[in-house]
């Protein structure tokens, strides 16, 4: 009695490897692009509510909630995430802010990081700033993961750092007259 064997030829085997290597391939790409929209959505909508409650303290107060004897100052919001800068170094927070912003609420703490430099959503004072002629010196600035990415509305400047693979995001707070 002659008893063929039976089973896989090394050919199917490789080829079941490679069609299981190339949907593996497709589904990670898909899931890295998925989990980077839910990120910088993430991020935007942390952005939007400080900004939120930022007007929410000024409609309040009448004033910001931290004003500056300087010319300028960055210091992170999102304080359980952290905020690191262009060159990769730590912001640091305002207690003075946090104090403030407790009046009214609590503003958001904790974004996505994508590791690297420029994470987290940093309030910032440049006195010098303009936006169309008019004086606006405080503004949000936030990083979004990926480059040429939709920064939402209203931004006023966004810039992208090809190297670091994502968009800078500003927005400006409205308010009274700072000085």
């Amino acid at each position: 009695m002659n008893r063929k064997a039976h089973g896989f030829t090394i050919v199917e085997l490789l080829i079941v490897i490679v069609v299981i290597g190339i949907l593996a391939t497709i589904g990670i790409v898909a899931y890295n692009g998925v989990s980077q929209k839910a990120n910088n959505a993430a991020i935007i909508s942390a952005a939007s509510n400080s900004s939120k409650m930022i007007q929410t303290y000024i409609a309040e107060y009448g004033t910001y909630p931290y004003t500056v004897p300087t010319s300028s100052v960055t210091f992170c919001i999102t304080t359980e995430s952290g905020c690191l800068d262009t060159s990769g170094n730590t912001i640091g927070n305002r207690a003075t802010f946090d104090t403030e912003m407790a009046r009214v609420g609590a503003i958001p703490r904790s974004v996505p990081n994508s590791g690297g430099e420029m994470n987290g959503v940093v309030y910032q004072y440049v006195e010098a700033a303009t936006v169309n002629g008019a004086s606006q010196p405080f503004s949000l600035v936030y990083w979004l993961q990926g480059v040429n990415q939709d920064c939402g509305s209203p931004v006023v400047v966004q810039w992208y750092n090809t190297p670091t693979g994502k968009t800078r995001c500003r927005v400006n707070v409205p308010g009274p007259a700072h000085r």
